[in-house]
């Protein structure tokens, strides 16, 4: 898994580092790579584990507030001191998760603060009260994969219905969880259903699946493909990774990858920045200073905070 982690975190710093022409869009491919992964370890720990909301919201917390509540005080603090513009209610919506949404002008991307990346973790957490809320609901006992994956579907219908019709999509557009939840959703969902089907796969099934999914991603595919194929061979490719070859994990296995997985976090957080004003940087220097920084922020603030929250919380 922290190698899966490699894999989707490694993708997005292609996308924003890497001075080559793409023709795959790497940075939307491993968000989506992120996106199967929390589905999958969500479902396992929800309605497998049956791990108590309160332990399930205490570990959400631990992991994911202390260094995203940093980085909003340490970059409006920033914004503040040079003068750059930043409302108190970019702020509120920006800690609270919302910031997808509102203030819709200026839109997400269209801020002057380097927080446009914060969409996909949004959809996380907006996921994370759904999945909840799903868990919390005894009358769908042993339905809840199947209510996920109609959850997913629904998403992409959505998705398909603002492309058609987009003077009814909201500003958000296709960064709305209402839309881009599909893949976690279906991951989260075939979790559930995946014995049923598992006679039926072979191990070379999550080997092709993936570059399948890559595929898909390629900037000459068919407009469709990443929000009606991506969605279920992402999902069937990680929910399927102990079923495929030796070599095949043992690749995802490899220390230099696992290690990019366990700082995956600190990496996404704190990489927007440079990302966003690398052209104020030498060459390879918006690389080196975000990979610093998050190395920073993970020894010395992620994971000790972390540990120390878990022990005594």
């Amino acid at each position: 898994m922290d190698g899966w982690r490699g894999l989707a975190i490694g993708l997005v710093l292609c996308s924003h580092f890497l001075p080559l022409p793409h023709t795959i869009n790497t940075g939307r491919f491993g968000v989506d790579v992120f996106f199967c992964l929390s589905g999958f370890l969500m479902s396992n720990i929800l309605f497998v584990k049956r791990t108590p909301l309160r332990t399930f919201y205490k570990r959400r917390i631990s992991r994911i507030l202390p260094v995203f509540f940093l980085f909003v005080i340490v970059t409006f603090t920033i914004a503040w001191l040079i003068g750059a513009p930043a409302t108190w209610g970019e702020f509120l919506a920006t800690i609270t998760f919302l910031r997808t949404y509102i203030p819709s002008s200026p839109g997400i991307w269209h801020s002057a603060l380097p927080i446009s990346h914060i969409w996909s973790l949004n959809a996380e957490e907006h996921c994370y009260v759904f999945l909840s809320l799903i868990a919390s609901l005894a009358f769908l006992r042993k339905r809840e994969g199947w209510v996920l994956i109609g959850a997913g579907v629904l998403a992409m219908v959505i998705h398909m219905i603002y492309i058609k019709f987009p003077a009814i999509a909201p500003s958000s557009g296709d960064l709305g969880t209402e839309v881009v939840a599909s893949h976690l959703l279906i991951s989260a969902g075939y979790f559930l259903v995946r014995d049923r089907f598992r006679r039926f796969v072979r191990p070379w099934m999550p080997v092709v699946t993936l570059p399948l999914a890559a595929c898909t991603y390629l900037g000459h595919t068919l407009w469709w493909a990443p929000m009606l194929l991506s969605p279920f061979l992402l999902a069937f490719t990680v929910n399927h990774l102990a079923d495929s070859p030796a070599a095949f994990t043992g690749a995802l296995a490899f220390r230099p990858l696992r290690l990019l997985g366990i700082w995956s976090y600190s990496i996404y957080i704190w990489q927007q920045p440079f990302y966003q004003f690398s052209h104020r940087f030498f060459p390879g220097g918006a690389f080196i200073g975000a990979m610093t920084t998050a190395l920073l922020s993970f020894y010395l603030f992620e994971n000790p905070l972390r540990a120390w929250m878990n022990r005594n919380w």
